[in-house]
């Protein structure tokens, strides 16, 4: 497999565990992800990234994207 195959499934594999995560779909999941720079994030830092779990993967992405505006996961999330 090359690596661009490689990264497509572990970008795949990070917007389905945070769809489960956080009980989204998985088009609102990617969706999110895209608006608040996960993808890119999971794309660039793929080489780093994917030596961890996945778990790990959906707690970066998701700090990564509050500090980009976005809610879910947050406190401001239950309100």
């Amino acid at each position: 497999m090359d690596l661009t195959h490689n990264i497509i499934e572990y970008v795949n594999c990070c917007v389905g565990a945070f769809a489960n995560r956080f009980s989204l779909t998985l088009s609102q999941s990617y969706a999110y992800l895209r608006r608040f720079k996960g993808i890119d994030f999971l794309i660039d830092c793929y080489a780093a990234e994917h030596t961890l779990s996945i778990e790990d993967a959906v707690e970066d992405i998701m700090l990564l994207c509050q500090k980009n505006g976005g809610r879910v996961g947050s406190k401001c999330q239950r309100r």
